[in-house]
């Protein structure tokens, strides 16, 4: 006697292989599995031989319910989200490179693994679902003795699909941000390499309001007629000292660069740009 029914599009051999291992491994006792194809779909049926002998229909379908939806949850979570980022990033992203597209989705898959530590609803996605998808698969079959694996999510876990799509969208706008920011810095880099130093060595003096003293070699304060235009900035524009002191350095090109107290300087990007900038150019004093 057949119970119930899991169709998957037959072209996906992989999900094939992996769904019929899964359900070989949790069938409940008595059951065998049967495949059949109708069209494009290949169907996986549970089949219970000697129904009179296995006890209650109801306990037997409800049973054979909850077994159903722990794999069906596990595959779309763990096999299926990998294809349906894939096909996500395909389709909103086709603008991309086919490099950027890959390296897009490397990204996405490591922080849905959790191997990014990247902060995003992604890498929360699947403790979060794991509950409801269970759930509304349990509901399906409440009334249905077939479930089609594509159909069910394209139609009943649209909103899932939406907040996938979300978390995508917010990392491919963190790589965007970080690619334009790696152009910006290995434009200043290139800057910084093609001028003569106007000073040897700078040594940057934090004070208690923020501000950044700028010293020579000889620690005389570097005040001339360039970095005084670049300060008059800060009264005709919203320009940070912390913008200030990278104009700064940038424009004085120095050789050396020295920074005192620098566990003052609470932006720590600001740091990470100055030694990006200047690479083995920067040390620390106290």
């Amino acid at each position: 006697m057949r119970f119930f029914s899991i169709g998957i599009e037959e072209n996906n051999l992989d999900l094939k292989k992996s769904i019929v291992k899964k359900i070989e491994e949790t069938k409940p006792e008595g059951f065998v599995i049967e495949e059949k194809r109708a069209g494009n779909l290949l169907f996986i049926n549970y089949i219970l031989h000697n129904p009179y002998d296995s006890g209650p229909w109801n306990l037997i379908r409800e049973k054979l319910q909850h077994c159903i939806a722990d794999v069906l949850t596990d595959l779309i979570l763990d096999d299926l989200q990998q294809a349906m980022i894939q096909r996500i990033i395909h389709d909103e992203f086709f603008y991309f490179e086919k490099e950027e597209m890959k390296y897009i989705c490397q990204e996405v898959l490591a922080t849905v693994r959790g191997e990014k530590n990247r902060v995003s609803r992604l890498s929360s996605l699947k403790n979060s679902w794991h509950g409801r998808i269970r759930e509304r698969i349990i509901e399906h079959l409440d009334t249905n003795s077939e479930i089609i694996i594509e159909g069910f999510i394209r139609f009943r876990l649209k909103d899932f699909t939406k907040e996938l799509v979300q978390g995508i969208s917010s990392i491919a706008d963190e790589i965007l941000i970080e690619r334009e920011y790696n152009e910006f810095i290995k434009l200043l880099r290139y800057f910084v390499e093609i001028q003569e130093p106007k000073i040897n060595e700078v040594h940057v003096i934090v004070e208690d309001d923020r501000k950044y003293v700028l010293l020579d070699d000889s620690y005389r304060v570097i005040n001339n007629d360039v970095l005084k235009e670049l300060a008059k900035e800060i009264s005709d524009k919203e320009i940070s000292y912390d913008d200030l002191l990278i104009s700064s350095l940038i424009t004085i090109a120095p050789s050396k660069i020295t920074i005192h107290d620098s566990e003052k300087i609470k932006n720590t990007e600001l740091l990470n740009t100055i030694n990006k900038v200047f690479g083995g150019k920067v040390s620390y004093e106290p």
